[in-house]
């Protein structure tokens, strides 16, 4: 292979800074709402792929979810082609049953107290169900314990009589989890959602309309929880964006792939948080699991969340959700990504992350485990 050259070694550094090799693939020993409560029905295996793991997961007697690994030891078969039968999960292929923890629990042609069944085990995983979603904890259990659910998932979900949640189907992009990541920088909103997030004809904040994209330009402001791209009119004032400034609880990045965006649609209009984690599947492609929460302690108020959910917030950030993932679908490889970009000042928020990632990787090759404060996950609004 011929050497590189003085660019080309250059460019490769700049790409591997905070980009350890394996990172590609997603943090491994956190907990991640993997699945919808609804995709798993009763009685029926659901397979999956979560950090380049192929998985299936099922309900047990009990109604709990159970999560393994996708393959059955004997011949391999994938075991979400199977059956749910007595609460474990039985490949279709020969019959060998396994329990929640992998377990095996029955050989059709061996004795009940054969060593072969005692022998025989798939790798499984921690999961639970919270919040209208299938929660699993991807990584080494042993090694790293799995911190208790409710200390790392946002206030809501532990609140329902407090709070009304929103969710999302799962979605699926065609791009590397750390490039989704990257897309929720907090200044292209005003430009790369300029037809979905406001029109042009909207007025707000101080009765200005919206200028066209053609005229639009953006200030860059410095708040609490990182820079924010504002719009700005014709003549230079700042037009109500709908991003909470200042006085929001709560962190807008938080280990190992949540993002929290607070956004007051306008005076007098109820305030919202959106809520989005976004992980590997593998090195192409990354699962958006995500929900917006409103706060509600009355029906009467539900009501009210339920109309402006149907009428604009759900619309909307559906229009939203496609439109970053039809950017970040154009991104291509992480790495050659990484060697070929240009960063301004204004990314600084971007660097950040992407460090915060790097170094969580690190710390486990040290045997350490970085876990976010509960105060993180605080309801902003």
């Amino acid at each position: 292979m011929p050497a590189l050259s003085k660019a080309e070694e250059s460019a490769m550094r700049k790409a591997q800074r905070y980009l350890p090799d394996g990172l590609q693939f997603g943090l491994r020993n956190y907990w991640y709402p993997v699945l919808r409560s609804d995709q798993l029905p009763h009685g029926k295996p659901v397979g999956f792929r979560v950090l380049n793991e192929t998985l299936v997961a099922w309900r047990g007697k009990d109604g709990k979810p159970n999560v393994v690994n996708d393959r059955c030891p004997h011949r391999h078969a994938r075991l979400s082609a199977g059956r749910v039968l007595g609460g474990d999960l039985q490949c279709a292929w020969h019959g060998v049953r396994f329990d929640g923890r992998g377990q095996c629990s029955l050989i059709p042609w061996e004795p009940d107290d054969s060593h072969y069944r005692h022998e025989l085990k798939i790798p499984g995983y921690p999961a639970q169900e919270l919040g209208e979603w299938i929660w699993a904890y991807i990584g080494d259990p042993e090694r790293f314990a799995p911190p208790p659910l409710q200390d790392v998932v946002p206030e809501e979900i532990l609140h329902p009589d407090e709070f009304i949640v929103f969710t999302h189907p799962a979605d699926m992009w065609k791009c590397n989890w750390l490039h989704a990541l990257d897309g929720s920088d907090g200044y292209h909103a005003v430009m790369l959602h300029a037809q979905s997030q406001t029109k042009s004809t909207e007025k707000l904040g101080g009765g200005k309309a919206i200028p066209d994209l053609e005229d639009r330009r953006m200030e860059i402001v410095d708040t609490p929880q990182g820079l924010r791209g504002i719009v700005l009119d014709t003549e230079g004032n700042k037009i109500h964006h709908g991003h909470f400034m200042d006085g929001w609880k709560g962190e807008r990045w938080t280990l190992p792939c949540l993002f929290s965006l607070p956004i007051s649609p306008a005076p007098n209009v109820q305030p919202y948080v959106a809520r989005l984690y976004q992980f590997a599947i593998d090195a192409q492609h990354t699962q958006g699991s995500r929900w917006v929460a409103m706060r509600a302690r009355n029906e009467q108020e539900r009501d009210r969340c339920r109309k402006l959910w149907d009428t604009v917030v759900g619309p909307r950030q559906a229009q939203v959700m496609q439109e970053d993932k039809e950017i970040c679908e154009t991104l291509g490889d992480i790495f050659e990504a990484r060697a070929n970009e240009f960063l301004f000042t204004v990314d600084r928020d971007v660097i950040a992350v992407r460090k915060m990632m790097a170094d969580a990787w690190i710390a486990q090759t040290k045997g350490e485990r970085p876990l976010p404060s509960k105060a993180a996950f605080a309801f902003p609004a």
